[in-house]
């Protein structure tokens, strides 16, 4: 199961990822994460790191003008190039 951290606020992404399968924590929990949904909060990442020391971080996403269907091909995918 993939860990994917969630900015607060986002209810209706956290639903939809966790009936999906997916474990949803707060943006701020120190696990290991696979991927970080925010929404336009370019301030929000300045304090990110990845800790593991090897090329598994996470990836980042803005969830603006994305839908469910978006967020979750990223996540699994680690990929963009659909969306545009």
């Amino acid at each position: 199961m993939k860990r994917v951290a969630l900015q607060e606020g986002l209810k209706d992404i956290k639903n939809e990822l966790e009936e999906r399968g997916y474990e949803v924590v707060d943006f701020n929990d120190s696990r290991h994460v696979d991927a970080v949904i925010y929404l336009n909060n370019s301030n929000g990442f300045m304090n990110i790191n990845n800790t593991q020391g090897d090329n598994s971080g996470a990836v980042i996403i803005n969830a603006r003008n994305r839908s469910i269907d978006d967020l979750v091909y990223i996540i699994e995918t680690r990929r963009y190039e659909r969306l545009f």
